[in-house]
């Protein structure tokens, strides 16, 4: 991984950030821009917008999204010795208790130990009861509001894999922010956004709010980039996936073969990329909701392992993607913005291709 590229990546994994909570994550992307000359805006669902436009030649208007959330912890405040706080995202129940968190108080960062959660009487959150480490009196320090997080690596790079407590969606956001720093880097005609979305993990809120207020603009071909539970086929170090779909829908066909085509020609220029084409059906993506407000849409991700920190033999534990898989996402991605061609250009050497078929070998049809 490229030095720029791994200090972008350590800075965005630690930001604490959770569910409606992003703000950290906000910053360091802010500084990127400002380092880079890229302007940043932000919609009115506070979604964080950055384009490239150069060159005066009509382009595909690409739009590379990804969330800026990890399930994680918002304390509510405290009773006695005790801090209360809602997780807000999916984690088995099981992995709770015992385990331990982080929590990024203004007084500095503080330790505590799960001692219980359950699940709210309204609500869409569980109610977690925390108990400080150190001092009883701690708990004073933390209050309603703090950020916590499992108390996990940012950012760990040990034998070619990347260990963290929030690759999901950190590290996709990472990825697409290292592309955008390679494309406003380039020369090329380009017309390129980056949508760092909010909210997730709450039910794709955030993507559902730039969609409704028409953050993305019509006509505009969606990448959403996530990291996935690792399957069968496209597993760590196995490559970048283009995704052909998640658990709900399969997406954009033109378009999602239209990405698969550059990464084979992508694949014979560079031969240390590797991707997979597969379905991914551990979860369901923003590519989902995209689609379903009209908006063409595939997606990209990266496998990984420990999904959400659920670890082996119910323990919480750094998630898992691959350096190499990383660095091919950040290929492909850049890739997609310098080339000038277009799904419809895609499915027209397609159908070429099937009616040359038809031409050398439709006539036999007619010896049965």
């Amino acid at each position: 991984m490229k030095a720029r590229q791994r200090r972008i990546v350590e800075s965005l994994l630690s930001a604490p950030t959770a569910p409606f909570r992003e703000a950290a994550v906000v910053e360091r992307v802010a500084a990127w821009a400002a380092g880079r000359g890229v302007a940043v805006r932000r919609d009115e669902a506070g979604n964080v917008l950055l384009r490239v436009r150069r060159g005066r030649r009509r382009r595909p208007r690409w739009v590379f999204a990804a969330h800026m959330d990890h399930p994680g912890f918002i304390v509510t405040g405290r009773r006695g010795r005790s801090i209360r706080a809602e997780f807000r995202g999916s984690v088995a129940r099981r992995y709770f208790a015992g385990s331990a968190v982080r929590l990024y108080a203004p007084a500095g960062e503080v330790r505590a130990i799960v001692r219980s959660a359950r699940k709210a009487p309204a609500g869409a959150w569980l109610t977690c009861r925390l108990d400080p480490v150190g001092s009883p009196g701690r708990a004073a320090d933390v209050p309603a509001g703090t950020i916590g997080m499992w108390d996990l690596p940012a950012a760990r790079f040990r034998r070619g894999r990347l260990h963290s407590r929030a690759c999901d969606d950190v590290a996709g956001a990472a990825a697409v922010i290292c592309a955008m720093d390679e494309i406003a880097a380039g020369r090329f005609a380009v017309d390129a956004t980056a949508l760092l979305t909010r909210a997730e993990e709450a039910a794709f809120i955030g993507a559902l709010a730039a969609a409704r207020a028409r953050s993305i603009p019509a006509g505009a071909l969606v990448v959403a980039v996530e990291c996935s539970r690792a399957v069968a086929g496209a597993g760590l170090g196995e490559g970048v996936v283009v995704r052909v779909g998640d658990r709900v829908r399969t997406f954009d066909p033109s378009l999602t073969a239209h990405v698969s085509a550059a990464a084979e020609t992508l694949g014979r220029r560079d031969r240390r990329f590797r991707h997979v084409r597969q379905l991914m059906p551990g979860g369901t993506c923003e590519s989902t909701a995209y689609a379903a407000f009209g908006y063409r849409a595939t997606g990209l991700c990266l496998p990984m392992a420990n999904y959400h920190n659920q670890g082996p033999g119910g323990r919480i534990a750094a998630e898992v993607v691959d350096t190499g898989d990383f660095e091919g996402l950040v290929k492909l991605l850049t890739a997609l913005a310098r080339d000038p061609g277009s799904p419809a250009d895609t499915d027209a050497a397609l159908k070429r291709r099937l009616d040359g078929l038809w031409r050398t070998r439709g006539k036999y049809l007619r010896d049965g």
